[in-house]
């Protein structure tokens, strides 16, 4: 156990690191780009939201490449490998370029209906989301190229680049803001953002020139392993970031702005879950030839935890400065509903890990299933507490909460029984 903790860790918590020095960075970014405006800031966390949540969904299909890359790479299939990273790049510049064109026609209406913006938000927001729209193009890119340094565990020089991305991000934030308002605030985020995918490239170029030389004969078979976790990721994000963005929206600016703090600090919390569940895809091949994977997913749950719950406690503690700092229009004590955020949402690790565990087991299809019925209860259940007119902030996160408590411990029955 000691063993597969060590060489666990030494994967992830550089890409912890990075993480949180790019999330901490970013919030300085934030903070320019914001200009001491609460609108400004609920209208950019909305795009964000749901740029990520769209990353999510789409970047399912990296995480194909991730799952069947491993697994070729530990079994030495240099040409499979090289298939798969070819045949994974063509379908991420096939729908980032598809998801580009569908915002420029169709985003403005969107944030219209589906968040019920208008005024000076939506006229804002809607420029912020066609200047950020190569944003699924490039995180694609991203995604893919830090999966193949990935695959390799070779993820130190993640950091560096992390970094100097972010510090870039800041500098022009600092810069362009002052001149072209939430126009500057997109174009760094882009500008950054194709930075890191050059710089990812300049590492493994060689490995995409190899490959671009084979014949692509895996698109199917990514897309057909991919639809389970796409269709995962667009139950988890239409409940837990579009359509829970819009019920947030409604309870006003006030709430809104508040919420658009605390998910910030949220976003730190939860990093441990995500970077401790991708290493599971990466490492369970390895345990599963030597018949350790339950000793190995201890270890993912432990160290995942352990980390989850500093984080949460130091943003707790933060959680006013780091509001003030964003916008001083937040008056608010804050401390209350982050604590209460940070203990509704502690199933996050347990949910994110067995999840990957499931879907690098083959029992992607049947984790899809439980998701749907699991969320369309949710759904139904946020819905009628709109129309009692007796939704709040902790009502949300409440229902939030309980369907990964729900989700988890049917992962977990399920794990047990395939292994």
């Amino acid at each position: 156990m000691k063993t597969y903790s060590k060489e666990v860790n030494r994967y992830v918590l550089p890409l912890i690191a990075t993480n949180v020095a790019q999330l901490l960075i970013n919030q300085l970014s934030l903070h320019f780009a914001v200009n001491d405006s609460s609108v400004v800031l609920s209208g950019i966390s909305v795009i964000q939201n749901f740029l990520f949540a769209f990353g999510g969904i789409l970047g399912a299909f990296s995480l194909s490449f991730n799952i069947k890359g491993a697994r070729a790479f530990a079994e030495n299939d240099d040409q499979r490998f090289k298939d798969l990273l070819k045949s994974s790049l063509l379908l991420d510049i096939m729908i980032g370029l598809s998801f580009l064109l569908i915002c420029l026609v169709f985003g403005k209406s969107f944030l219209r209906l589906f968040y019920g913006f208008s005024g000076d938000l939506l006229r804002l927001s809607s420029l912020y989301l066609v200047i950020m729209s190569p944003y699924i193009l490039l995180t694609l890119l991203t995604f893919l190229l830090t999966n193949v340094l990935k695959v390799e565990k070779k993820t130190k020089p993640i950091f560096a680049i992390g970094v100097v991305s972010s510090l870039l991000d800041v500098a022009l934030n600092y810069y362009l803001v002052p001149i072209f308002g939430i126009k500057g605030a997109a174009f760094s985020a882009i500008i950054s953002l194709l930075v890191v995918v050059l710089a990812y490239l300049a590492l493994v170029y060689r490995v995409i020139i190899d490959a671009l030389k084979i014949p692509s004969t895996c698109k199917k078979e990514l897309v057909v392993f991919g639809l389970p976790l796409t269709v995962q990721e667009i139950l988890e994000s239409v409940l837990f970031i579009m359509a829970f963005d819009a019920l947030m929206g409604r309870q006003g600016l006030k709430i809104l702005s508040i919420y658009a703090v605390i998910s910030q600090l949220f976003s730190m919390v939860r990093l441990p879950a995500f970077m401790y569940a991708g290493a599971v895809s990466v490492f369970l091949p390895q345990a599963n030839q030597k018949h350790e994977s339950k000793q190995f997913m201890r270890v993912i749950y432990r160290n995942s935890y352990l980390l989850s719950a500093v984080f949460a406690v130091l943003v707790t503690l933060c959680a006013n400065v780091f509001a003030n700092f964003l916008s001083s229009q937040i008056v608010s004590d804050i401390v209350p509903l982050t604590a209460y955020t940070m203990l509704v949402m502690a199933a996050t690790p347990l949910y994110e890990s067995s999840k990957m565990l499931l879907q690098s087991s083959h029992a992607e299809k049947w984790v899809v299933s439980m998701t749907t019925v699991v969320n369309i209860a949710s759904i139904a259940g946020l819905l009628i507490i709109q129309i009692l007119g007796f939704q709040t902030y902790q009502s949300l996160y409440f229902i939030y909460g309980l369907s990964l408590v729900i989700l988890s411990i049917l992962f977990i029955k399920k794990a047990k029984i395939i292994n």
